[in-house]
């Protein structure tokens, strides 16, 4: 085994060859790839060529040359000298060694080996093949015997006299994203939905989630945001009652999605998070992202999320899965999940909002410590329920299904919007809704990741309005909220 350093490659890639380079790639999935990288180390150790794989997370090989991350420079260097380039099916990674002037051998990842999420690489790669773009294998013997045709005939193997050579990435991502949209048209009824429940916090989106989660077909997971370090990290209380760590759902979520949350590097997963999921970065979220490195970080958040969506679906066997993550910037994140993504704005008269923030509040999954939840001034808690509004209406305008749920309206008509949220939700008429006599429904244990100490509560709940504020909140306070919250009331319907 010869484990290399991205400089010995770009060393490699410089200097004069006696022999024939094949460069491949895994990229960057936190799925492992062993699959790929054996069958490649097996026709390597057969053949008299200079083998590098990047092989990622994957076991490295051992007898070609492995390196496990290059930076993009000199990942597109290794593709434009090599002489065979073999990629995994993700549509960058062909695109890009197209762009690079190579017609790529492609192995696609597939979900029954736990190579990612869904089938959706196998079918893009199928149609690609059949146009004539890429070389497909999708067994050990279809690799060997595209490799050593190329072993023969190196030319072949590249794009420079093919006349419908992209002349740029742009065109190269216009080209397959045609491609791409076929597929995702034929699969979309398959993936899982998402209501995101969105907008600032103490505006009653955990008792929304709670009431929804007693209806059929659908699964309340809390606020995923923060499952990175709550959850896997600090092995807070679930809303079970028992911690993520040991928590029955959550085991097998982690099972299903990554092998065992052991295979998720837990500080990594949350520097990432804490680095993409900025209200500062809405622009980079919502359109192209110039900054590489974001970029890549940006990508890998979503695929973690996006395998952590689909096992949540198959485990709890839902086709709606309920998120009170609320953040803007995190909703902008998941248009990028595959997963069918629905938004329900939460909002409550801003002056409750910010009365309710001014209280100290216990967090009870935080066990044998007594930790408070945070507190934040008027003015903060101000800026961002209108913040958190006017960005959830950008997301509308880019196409995001949203729709608007008001406080007083849910606990006055607790049934009736209870109705349309599922509705909006696509959830069926027939399918079991829950029972809601009067003001009052039976909450049973959740699976809530973090958020509202309310997700602990179960049994017979009363579904009323809390109107402390109109008699604790001094009036200047008021008027002052009232003041810098003036347009969004006036947009989402308060005078």
């Amino acid at each position: 085994m010869s484990i290399i350093e991205p400089a010995d490659l770009d060393d490699l890639l410089t200097r004069p060859r006696p022999r024939l380079l094949l460069f491949a790639s895994v990229g960057s999935d936190h799925h492992r790839f062993d699959r790929l990288v054996g069958w490649l180390d097996a026709w390597s150790q057969d053949n008299d060529v200079d083998c590098v794989i990047q092989f990622g997370t994957a076991t490295p090989p051992q007898h070609a040359s492995g390196v496990a991350y290059v930076d993009r420079a000199v990942l597109l260097r290794a593709m434009r000298s090599a002489d065979i380039v073999v990629v995994q099916g993700g549509p960058m990674s062909i695109i890009e060694a197209r762009r690079e002037g190579s017609r790529p051998v492609v192995v696609p990842r597939v979900p029954r080996l736990r190579e990612v999420v869904d089938d959706h690489q196998v079918t893009f790669c199928r149609k690609l093949d059949g146009e004539g773009l890429i070389a497909l294998a999708e067994t050990a013997t279809e690799l060997r015997a595209h490799l050593d045709r190329a072993l023969a005939d190196p030319a072949s193997m590249k794009l420079v006299d093919e006349p419908h050579v992209e002349s740029s990435t742009q065109e190269s991502i216009a080209r397959f994203s045609r491609v791409a949209d076929g597929v995702a048209s034929t699969e979309r009824s398959t993936r899982p939905t998402v209501l995101l429940l969105g907008g600032a916090g103490r505006s009653g989106s955990t008792l929304l989630e709670r009431i929804l989660g007693e209806s059929s077909g659908v699964e309340q997971l809390g606020e995923t945001v923060h499952l990175w370090e709550r959850g896997l990290r600090d092995d807070e209380l679930c809303g079970c009652g028992r911690p993520f760590g040991h928590c029955p759902f959550w085991t097998e979520v982690g099972q299903r999605a990554y092998g065992g949350w052991q295979n998720v590097d837990t500080e990594q997963v949350v520097g990432l998070r804490r680095s993409v999921v900025r209200t500062r970065f809405s622009a980079e979220l919502l359109g192209p992202a110039w900054r590489v490195g974001w970029r890549l970080r940006r990508d890998r958040l979503a695929r973690l999320l996006g395998a952590l969506y689909w096992a949540a679906a198959e485990v709890s066997g839902a086709s709606v899965l309920v998120d009170s993550s609320k953040h803007p910037a995190y909703a902008m994140l998941l248009r990028r999940v595959r997963v069918n993504l629905r938004c329900v704005l939460v909002v409550r008269d801003p002056r409750a909002v910010a009365h309710a923030w001014s209280r100290t509040v216990r967090r009870p999954e935080v066990v044998g410590r007594d930790v408070e939840m945070p507190r934040y001034g008027l003015t903060y808690s101000s800026l961002m329920w209108q913040g958190y509004a006017l960005l959830y209406e950008v997301l509308r305008l880019v196409g995001v299904p949203l729709l608007v749920v008001h406080y007083e309206e849910l606990t006055r008509d607790p049934a009736g919007v209870v109705r349309s949220v599922l509705s909006f939700a696509g959830v069926p008429e027939g399918s079991g809704r829950p029972t809601l006599e009067g003001h009052q429904i039976e909450l049973s244990a959740g699976h809530t990741v973090a958020g509202n100490p309310m997700r602990f509560t179960t049994g017979r709940v009363s579904v009323r309005s809390d109107d402390r504020w109109r008699v604790e909140m001094r009036v200047r306070d008021a008027r002052l909220v009232g003041a810098l919250t003036w347009w969004g009331r006036r947009l989402l319907g308060y005078r």
